[in-house]
């Protein structure tokens, strides 16, 4: 046995040297494993990051693509409510005073003289026109014509109902209903804007 180590002491360098460079790579590869180690746990957490990042960016995206949605959807909406619903006095009134009349001839109310008094709304760029009359009946007339209004397919708003009992059963009803209509450009601002 001991002259077997006397091999190991007589040729030392022969084995420490590999010895050591064996221990060294064992330290290092233990070191840069454990550095790949750190290293591979923070890129998985960077990327759990970003991909959480992704998906709120691609929620805040998809909620923004709707309200735009939305918003288009509102003023092809609106555009077309002024243009089909509020067209202009000269288009529409005509049909909504024969509507008026005819609906209050239909609940049995014959309004004998009827006044249109207008209010320009400037700020939205529309005009209200009134239908101010009073008429006679029993209360289930004028549950009828409010009835029949509901159902119209006019833009017709009920203002202001004042009603008197005239006799019993009968009914003394002031009405003031009214419309819009989409404002018309004044030809006098028209030819201003134009100049000479």
């Amino acid at each position: 046995m001991r002259q077997r180590l006397e091999i190991f002491r007589h040729h030392f360098l022969a084995w420490s040297i590999p010895l050591a460079l064996v221990v060294l790579n064992v330290a290092w590869l233990s070191a840069f494993g454990s550095g790949a180690r750190l290293r591979a746990a923070d890129l998985e957490n960077r990327l759990e990051r970003a991909r959480d990042e992704h998906a709120r960016e691609t929620a805040l995206l998809a909620e923004r693509e709707k309200l735009w949605i939305a918003a288009n959807e509102n003023r092809s909406r609106t555009r077309a409510l002024y243009e089909e619903r509020f067209s202009t006095e000269s288009a529409r009134l005509t049909a909504a005073m024969r509507e008026v009349k005819s609906l209050a001839a239909r609940a049995g109310l014959e309004p004998r003289t009827i006044s249109y008094p207008e209010e320009r709304l400037e700020e939205f760029g529309l005009l209200r026109r009134s239908f101010v009359f009073n008429v006679e009946g029993t209360y289930t007339d004028l549950r009828t014509f409010l009835h029949l209004l509901e159902l119209s397919s006019s833009f017709v708003s009920i203002d202001a109902i004042q009603v008197r009992e005239r006799s019993p059963g009968a009914l003394g009803v002031s009405l003031r209903l009214s419309t819009l209509f989409a404002a018309e450009a004044d030809p006098a601002s028209a030819a201003s804007e134009t100049g000479p």
